[in-house]
């Protein structure tokens, strides 16, 4: 997305033209620099590749613009995106990464700023695999400790305020016009929610939904006579990691891609680029430290970082990866 080309103000600027003259001229104290880092990801038979990043973009960067509209002091520098990152779905299409590959490319990344004199760094994402966000934070929290900049993970920050660590937004978008928390229960992944974003910001690239039948990892466990997902500790964690992957194994998306409209992805993408823009302004204004920023996932993020108990995880839930 070309921020600057959609007649946003100027104050949010592309980091890719910018020249060494205007990089001289930029105040650090008041500049955020931001970057999404999504991966390419298989997202149904309808949705692009893309879909994460693009979600994310759009999200961060009508955040933003609500930024702007607040504080006439803060400017922006929007990074390119980084395709980079773990846990996605096993189909071919999908491309995936190593948690330590994440949490290297943001490190040095955020290193690389930090030396240049940044003091603020938003990443953007819309991936729920934990081992993806809970390394971007990993990779924020130790490049705040190693150079004392104020580096922090936007989805992390945005499913500890609205959702308490799910990746299911039903209770956040339910009760927009044209939708309920029942059509949204379960869609977690190319279903109503992304096809609604997706037809909103890239309409022409989403194929035919209206046919596709509502599937999500619930109603597959009532087929098979299976107990509900129950996510509350470690053991249920484990599990529900196994469900859900053999569930995508089979399937490509969860949710109701037939549910999803333009005018509904326009809503949606508003109601969270406000909750975003709200938390956003508490860390710019200092009223939030990237400390508080962390997901719930935060305090077991020994199981989603350290490779030897990521491979004791997989071994649990009986995944052997096609890639490593």
């Amino acid at each position: 997305m070309d921020y600057e080309a959609t007649g946003t103000r100027a104050r949010v600027r592309e980091w890719q033209y910018l020249t060494g003259a205007d990089f001289a001229a930029m105040d650090r104290a008041r500049t955020v620099v931001t970057v999404s880092c999504s991966p390419l990801e298989v997202h149904g038979p309808h949705l692009p590749v893309v879909a994460d990043n693009h979600e994310a973009e759009g999200i961060t960067l009508r955040a933003l613009e609500l930024l702007c509209e607040r504080d006439p002091e803060i400017e922006f520098v929007h990074l390119p995106p980084i395709y980079v990152a773990t846990d996605v779905v096993p189909q071919p299409g999908s491309v995936a990464f190593r948690g330590s590959t994440i949490r290297a490319v943001l490190e040095d990344l955020g290193r690389s700023l930090a030396k240049q004199g940044f003091r603020h760094v938003w990443v953007g994402s819309f991936h729920g695999g934990p081992r993806h966000f809970v390394n971007i934070e990993q990779a924020c929290a130790n490049v705040n400790r190693d150079h004392g900049i104020r580096m922090v993970s936007i989805f992390s920050l945005l499913i500890a305020k609205l959702t308490d660590g799910s990746t299911s937004l039903e209770t956040v978008l339910g009760e927009l016009e044209g939708t309920s928390s029942d059509k949204l229960r379960g869609d977690t992944h190319g279903g109503a929610v992304e096809t609604s974003l997706l037809l909103h910001l890239l309409g022409e690239k989403v194929r035919e939904h209206r046919e596709l039948p509502q599937r999500t990892v619930e109603k597959d466990l009532e087929e098979r006579n299976a107990p509900p997902l129950r996510e509350t500790n470690i053991l249920g964690i484990v599990r529900g990691f196994r469900e859900k992957l053999q569930y995508f194994m089979r399937e490509s998306y969860a949710g109701d891609p037939a549910h999803a409209t333009p005018e509904l992805g326009a809503q949606m993408l508003e109601v969270l680029a406000g909750h975003a823009a709200d938390a956003l302004q508490a860390l710019w204004e200092e009223r939030l430290d990237p400390a508080e920023c962390h997901s719930p996932l935060w305090k077991l993020r020994w199981v989603f970082t350290v490779p030897a108990i990521g491979a004791a995880f997989e071994r649990a839930i009986g995944y052997r990866s096609q890639v490593f």
